[in-house]
């Protein structure tokens, strides 16, 4: 199955976020986050503005922001 692009840019930068490691990315990407309403960041990805939800929280936790 091909991945849509939005996925691909979440999966990028989740792997940003783990500094290039594509399994703690993939991990983190299907566990359910608490700042998501306990949805997996992988099924954010149905729209932009979910995806925008993913993105916003990748970069709170790059940057140190408590979510």
């Amino acid at each position: 199955m091909a991945r849509s692009a939005l996925e691909v840019e979440l999966r990028k930068a989740a792997t940003d976020l783990f500094a290039g490691d594509e399994q703690s990315a993939d991990e983190w990407l299907n566990k359910p986050a608490k700042a998501l309403n306990n949805r997996k960041p992988i099924d954010m990805t149905n729209s932009d503005a979910e995806l925008r939800l993913a993105l916003d929280l990748i970069g709170r936790l790059q940057h140190g922001v408590f979510t």
